[in-house]
């Protein structure tokens, strides 16, 4: 699906279903101020608990969620059971309000726990969620090591650096 994101659509769907999920990756980072370049997707990091697998199977169900792939632009449908989430470590998915990963693990993150004890509320429109700190998000991209996680990391350094001077912190 060739959708612009609507962010705030996805967003609420998952309030709605009470998932528990933080926001991380670029949008994450925008929603702080980071200096990076625009993202065309938003990435959920979500409790990997059976309770809450099955929360997000109904979210999905309701977004009509499907897999994204490139030569498919409507998606590839899949079983969207608690069964078959739990068994995954992220899901590239795409819907009517645009494309979203979903992680249940990932570089740098060492539990759903302690990503959430730094998050900070946002609001995106009208609607609040969670999402990573800057430092969490650092360190997830350091860990990844990627090409396209490394070509970014110097702007969230460097943001750290700025952000701790204005709060009177010696580096």
């Amino acid at each position: 699906m060739n959708y612009l994101l609507e962010a705030e659509a996805i967003i609420e769907a998952f309030n709605r279903f009470a998932v528990n999920y933080i926001i991380i990756g670029a949008f994450a980072a925008i929603a702080q101020h980071v200096p990076v370049p625009p993202t065309v997707d938003i990435d959920f990091y979500a409790a990997p608990d059976r309770p809450n697998l099955e929360r997000l199977s109904n979210a999905l169900v309701y977004l009509d969620a499907r897999i994204r792939v490139s030569e498919v632009d409507e998606g590839i449908t899949f079983d969207r059971s608690p069964q078959f989430l739990e068994k995954l470590q992220m899901l590239n998915l795409t819907c009517p309000f645009g494309e979203f990963d979903v992680l249940f693990r990932a570089s740098g993150i060492q539990d759903f726990q302690e990503l959430e004890k730094g998050s900070l509320s946002v609001l995106v429109g009208r609607t609040e969620t969670q999402v990573a700190s800057v430092e969490d998000l650092a360190r997830s991209k350091r860990a990844a090591g990627r090409i396209k996680d490394l070509k970014v990391l110097d702007v969230f350094e460097r943001f750290l650096r700025g952000r701790d001077n204005d709060r009177g912190i010696e580096l």
